[in-house]
């Protein structure tokens, strides 16, 4: 096997909580004077990086993890009825299993919201979920490689985002990138994943080391 452990993003990779962060983060806007966005200037933020988007919307650094923190709180109420981002995402995960890929998440949501979201979906297909920084994942994913026994060239992140990619540069680890997700796949592309997948079950062949 090419790869023994997939690490996942949450938010636009597994789950399409899009449409309800949006709604999330008018509510935050109206409330805490942040830049209102219209559903027209969501499609050109879906092209910038995630430091990008904050400057657009006059959002200070140091302010981030109340708003964060408030918002994954909201998100809570409403997780149970958020979809999956592709309705056989959880079935590959599975079949990667099988194989014997062990599987985590890092997600800047909350470890409560995922394991709310995998209840609801009936999933229990990942061995691992761990919540991070916005700008923290490389962090943790370091932190899983060192508790691991396998190489680092034998893991790779699976994420939606331009910061997902820096992210998995810093850890030194593999980037398969959805173009299902948050930001455009030309966006991405710029970025030069590893790998760029259209269907999760494109992951089953990147996997064994056959090149799509």
């Amino acid at each position: 096997m090419r790869y023994k452990y997939l690490i996942f993003d949450f938010d636009g990779t597994l789950a399409d909580t899009e449409e309800a962060n949006f709604i999330i983060y008018q509510k935050l806007a109206e409330k805490y004077n942040l830049r209102n966005i219209t559903l027209d200037e969501l499609g050109h933020l879906k092209k910038m990086s995630a430091k990008d988007v904050m400057t657009y919307i006059e959002l200070k650094k140091r302010y981030l993890p109340f708003l964060l923190k408030k918002g994954k709180k909201l998100l809570t109420q409403d997780i149970k009825n958020v979809s999956l981002c592709k309705p056989d995402i959880f079935h590959i995960i599975g079949k990667l299993r099988e194989m014997g890929i062990r599987t985590a998440i890092i997600t800047t949501n909350s470890k409560k919201n995922v394991k709310l979201f995998l209840e609801a979906h009936n999933v229990d297909a990942i061995d691992l979920v761990v919540s991070a920084a916005m700008f923290g994942k490389e962090a943790k994913m370091k932190k899983i490689v060192r508790k691991g026994k396998i190489s680092l060239s034998d893991y790779l992140y699976v994420g939606d985002e331009i910061r997902d990619i820096t992210a998995a540069r810093k850890a030194g680890m593999d980037i398969a990138s959805v173009a299902w997700g948050y930001n455009t796949v030309e966006s991405l592309k710029s970025h030069k994943p590893d790998y760029l997948i259209y269907e999760p079950s494109q992951l089953i062949d990147i996997v064994r080391g056959i090149n799509n």
